[in-house]
């Protein structure tokens, strides 16, 4: 997706209700777009005039989409795209976005990286969401009994989005994780420990990584493997602090 286009939306999107009614509406949407070849070409094709395109939106979705989603998508088809499948992706997005800032998106990205260490430890767990097999629905009433009623609404929202990727559920998880700190304005940094870290070296953590990146959040995944010290990937950057990196650098330089 062009830097230009995530942009353009990422306003649009902040100018939107809202709500997880409208984040719902869209991610519908995007299921419906991604399901109608024809339909997410006509919505993309550059020689149907602007005007032309948002009728054919509206003659479909009118009375079945909230007033904010229709206008949404609405100003989304007018804009020009490469493919039909990169408007659905960049509404999803959106509808991820539109639902962390209608509630508290750092409760919700504690909450998902929960979801995400559980799905990671627990074997059964993760073939269950991985089963191709398993239905939609199937997947849903797994998210319900896990976090229902424990959970921000959006977590399960998102969560139950996330279930649908079958064996892609923890690269989605990880989408929406980077999600919550963006629309926040800060960045997410996932720091690699071998065990959970004490409150207050969580907070020392977060204060130097400030100090480097500016203003972040972060996240701890458990992995006994690095056997002590601290991993931190923010974006792109790695900073390898783990005792097996010294290990493996120093067997290294023996051989």
């Amino acid at each position: 997706m062009g830097q230009d286009h995530i942009e353009q939306l990422d306003g649009l999107a902040d100018s939107t209700e809202a709500s997880l009614a409208c984040a719902l509406d869209l991610f519908a949407v995007a299921d419906v777009l991604r399901e109608q070849v024809a339909l997410r070409r006509a919505m993309t094709d550059p020689t149907l005039p602007v005007q032309s395109r948002e009728q054919l939106l509206s003659t479909l979705f009118e009375g079945k989409l909230g007033p904010a989603a229709l206008d949404f998508c609405r100003q989304a088809v007018a804009q020009d795209w490469s493919s039909g499948l990169q408007l659905a992706d960049s509404v999803e997005r959106q509808a991820t976005r539109i639902a962390l800032k209608s509630t508290d998106p750092r409760r919700v990205q504690v909450e998902l990286n929960t979801v995400r260490e559980a799905i990671i430890a627990n074997d059964k767990l993760r073939a269950a969401f991985g089963r191709h097999a398993a239905t939609d629905e199937a997947k849903s009433v797994l998210v319900r009994d896990l976090i229902s009623g424990r959970a921000d609404e959006v977590t399960t929202a998102l969560v139950t989005r996330a279930s649908r990727q079958g064996s892609g559920v923890l690269h989605e998880l990880d989408m929406q994780l980077d999600l919550t700190s963006q629309v926040q304005g800060r960045r997410l940094a996932r720091a690699t420990v071998a065990q959970k870290l004490p409150e207050d070296q969580a907070d020392r953590l977060v204060q130097q990584l400030s100090r480097l990146f500016g203003a972040v959040d972060v996240i701890q995944h458990v992995d006994p493997r690095i056997l002590g010290g601290i991993k931190v990937q923010v974006d792109d950057e790695l900073i390898d602090g783990s005792v097996s990196a010294k290990v493996s650098q120093a067997a290294r330089g023996i051989g």
